[in-house]
C-alpha cells in the first residue's frame, strides 16, 4: 500500500469530473492509501487521515511549535482545522457518485490545552446525510491517555454539480 502524500500545488489534485466519478467513501479511502493526494494544509498542520469507513473518519496528529499561539500553546485554529477535517470527511463518506459538499458551519468546544508534542486522535462521525445537508460531530482525544481535548459539530451543504 502506498504512503499517503500531500498536494504540492493545484495541479496535483484530480480533475473534479474524476472525483465525482467515485463515491465519497472511495475518494477519502484513496487519500488514506496515497492513491490521490491529501490537502496540503494537513501537512502544514501536522496531522493526517488514518482511517475512513462509511460515516466515520479518523486523523492522527502531533502539533508542535509551528502550530502554537503567541503564548506557546497550541492555537485554537489547530483544533478547529482537525475537527473540520474529520467532521467534513465523515460527511464526504456518505456522498454518492456525482455529489460534492462544502462546510456551512461548524462549532468547536475546547476542553483542555494540548501540549506541543502530544499525539492526538481526531474522530468524525456522520449523524445525518440528506439531499442537501450533512451533519457530523467530532472529538479530539489524547492518543496515549484518551483524554478529551475538544469536541465539535458541523453542518455541510451537499451539492450535485450540473453536468
Amino acid at each position: 500500500m502506498p504512503d499517503q502524500y500531500f498536494a504540492e500545488g493545484p495541479d496535483d489534485f484530480l480533475p473534479l469530473e474524476e472525483v465525482l466519478s467515485m463515491s465519497g467513501l472511495d475518494y477519502v479511502r484513496k487519500m488514506v492509501t496515497g492513491d490521490v493526494p491529501s490537502p496540503t494544509v494537513q501537512k502544514l498542520m501536522a496531522y493526517r487521515i488514518t482511517e475512513a469507513e462509511e460515516g466515520r473518519v479518523t486523523c492522527r496528529g502531533t502539533p508542535g511549535h509551528p502550530q502554537t499561539n503567541g503564548y506557546g500553546g497550541i492555537h485554537g485554529g489547530w483544533y478547529a482545522m482537525m475537527l473540520d477535517t474529520v467532521m467534513t470527511c465523515s460527511v464526504i463518506t456518505g456522498l454518492k457518485k456525482g455529489q460534492t459538499q462544502t462546510t456551512l458551519e461548524f462549532k468547536v468546544n475546547l476542553i483542555r490545552a494540548i501540549k506541543p508534542g502530544t499525539e492526538v486522535i481526531g474522530v468524525g462521525q456522520l449523524d445525518h446525510i440528506g439531499r442537501s445537508t450533512g451533519v457530523a460531530r467530532g472529538e479530539i482525544r489524547g492518543a496515549e491517555d484518551g483524554r478529551l481535548y475538544a469536541t465539535g459539530t458541523a453542518t455541510c451543504f451537499v451539492m450535485t454539480p450540473e453536468a
